[in-house]
């Protein structure tokens, strides 16, 4: 069993080295193709971030064939946890650094886009709870089921057209060089065009190795704890991949971006309620048991005070530290159900 858990850790390594390479150099595209910073937050970091949990559930659900099992059990609690840890402990890690770097932000409340966040959100709530709600009491046929997989790309086509619209910042600037250029000893504040490229190529396929693994191991290691796959998936598979989200946002708070740090956290919302969910309605039965409709359940809770709180462009230290309380709720419902 200790052989599973380190290469489960180093597959968690991978994936993260795979989304830091990703993320930076989608930064660097958007900056030249003159995104705006909500666009490149809420599209290009999100979708880059995002990968890690889209790319084990499609994993997940190729090896299993289209049949039920532990792999497609694994892939459809990637996908429904996912946006469960981006409401739950995101939040909560958020307004932790918020408190964290005070002094050097002289302030604590994050000061956002009121606007913006909520645009996100109005995107993923309502798609997400209906998904959830079709997971739990109908059974759908393959061919609504795909359909339905057809329409929820074109919603999220129609998003990315709308973040696409918006103009960047004349202020607006990325942080740090371009790894690769830096590595190779030329210009990472001017990176060349190809580089960037060959970059985010090597974080895509860097992901895609340690998702692969991950799928492969956590399997295995379910066996060994005696839990199921699914919940296990549930639990660890976003605690993992959702790493870059969290961590590019500390960083955004540190650097007082707060709408970038937010932005990076509801744009992902949105994409994992499209895309990992339209390959687990294409390639699923989409049958969620207890486990997944409780996570559901806490996900769109939890995104319904966020919402709400964001009533002026301050959003306070405890509505984050709300997501905490959110996920507690969430493990406490699993203790409650007999998984755990």
């Amino acid at each position: 069993m200790t052989s599973h858990a380190i290469i489960l850790a180093l597959s968690f390594g991978t994936i993260l080295l795979g989304s830091e390479l990703f993320t930076n150099g989608v930064e660097w595209a958007g900056e030249r193709f003159g995104m705006a910073e909500a666009a490149v937050g809420s599209l290009l970091a999100a979708v880059g971030t995002a990968l890690p949990e889209t790319f084990i559930p499609a994993i997940a659900l190729f090896m299993s064939r289209g049949r039920p099992g532990p792999h497609s059990a694994v892939g459809v609690g990637a996908i429904v946890g996912a946006p469960l840890m981006l409401s739950t402990v995101a939040l909560l890690v958020m307004g932790v650094a918020a408190i964290v770097f005070k002094g050097r932000r002289d302030r604590v409340s994050l000061i956002v886009a009121r606007e913006d966040a909520r645009r996100d959100l109005g995107f993923f709530l309502p798609i997400f709870a209906t998904i959830v709600l079709i997971g739990a009491v109908l059974n759908l046929g393959p061919l609504v089921r795909r359909l339905m997989a057809v329409l929820l790309l074109c919603v999220y086509a129609f998003y990315a057209w709308t973040m696409l619209q918006m103009r960047r910042s004349s202020d607006a600037e990325v942080e740090n060089g371009l790894y690769l250029e830096r590595l190779l000893g030329g210009r990472p504040d001017t990176p060349r065009l190809w580089m960037t490229v060959a970059q985010v190529f090597a974080g895509t396929l860097a992901i895609l190795i340690g998702a692969r693994t991950f799928v492969v191991e956590i399997v295995r290691f379910s066996g060994h704890v005696g839990i199921s796959p699914g919940v296990l998936s549930l639990i660890l598979s976003p605690l993992a991949t959702e790493l870059p989200e969290k961590y590019n946002s500390v960083i955004w708070i540190r650097q007082r971006k707060d709408n970038l740090a937010l932005a990076n956290i509801t744009g992902a919302m949105v994409f994992q309620s499209c895309i990992p969910v339209a390959l687990g309605l294409a390639y699923t039965p989409w049958h969620l048991g207890p486990p997944e409709v409780l996570a559901g359940a806490i996900t769109v809770a939890s995104c319904l005070l966020l919402y709400a709180n964001l009533r002026a462009s301050e959003l306070k230290t405890p509505s984050l530290m709300l997501g905490g309380v959110a996920y507690a709720c969430f493990i406490a419902g699993l203790v409650w159900l007999g998984v755990l």
